[in-house]
């Protein structure tokens, strides 16, 4: 079986599908709404995948690093860097769930749709609170908690969702204060399990590092 960046690295030139950018959009649009992004700051999207938020939000902070261990998601996002003649996205192959960390530290940082991929979250909640200036954001866009059918095959995916208020409740943990979720964007597609048509809601918990951390 393939491994999720053997997946991801064989999907890149085709990811940017309608449904892809229009999921991009509002989680982006919820960033703006709960966390006041400004020019002044630096921010690192964790699983950037072909760069789609990064994209929508570079022209509204200072400079982004765009993560992600996909060689070939990354290059998509290099073409497109190239193409709009973007001058603060920074594009980085990068595992952070296997202990390897940028050398700076960050007023924000979001990602969408990759937590589920993530087999220890809470080790990864941890490395983000560190790699966070204190009193800075953290924007987290994933699956409700689900029975399986929006994966389908797809490799390792090591939850199905997530319950916001558990996640809330291990952000609490880690030392995370003001923790909000809300209904970001909602996906519609056939379930795997079901073979029927289905809704899957997309929810963003944001949170903010302690400023005495």
């Amino acid at each position: 079986m393939k491994t999720a960046k053997e997946y991801f690295n064989k999907s890149a030139d085709q990811w940017d599908k309608p449904r892809r950018v229009a999921m991009a959009d509002n989680v982006s649009a919820a960033i703006r709404k709960n966390i006041p992004v400004s020019k002044t700051m630096t921010a690192m999207e964790f699983g950037c995948g072909t760069g789609l938020i990064s994209m929508a939000l570079a022209p509204e902070v200072k400079h982004v690093l765009a993560v992600d261990m996909s060689e070939n998601m990354l290059a998509v996002l290099e073409k497109k860097i190239a193409d709009n003649r973007v001058d603060n996205i920074t594009p980085c192959q990068l595992d952070l769930t296997g202990g390897e960390v940028p050398g700076e530290r960050f007023d924000l940082i979001f990602s969408s749709m990759v937590l589920h991929h993530v087999k220890d979250v809470d080790n990864l909640l941890e490395t983000f609170f560190e790699l966070l200036n204190p009193g800075d954001r953290l924007a987290l866009a994933d699956l409700d908690a689900e029975d399986g059918g929006f994966h389908g095959d797809i490799p390792d995916v090591f939850h199905q969702g997530f319950d916001r208020k558990e996640l809330g409740r291990m952000l609490e943990r880690k030392g995370f204060t003001d923790i909000s979720a809300a209904t970001a964007h909602v996906i519609e597609k056939e379930s795997a399990t079901t073979g029927k048509p289905a809704e899957f809601p997309v929810f963003l918990i944001t949170a903010k590092k302690n400023t005495i951390s």
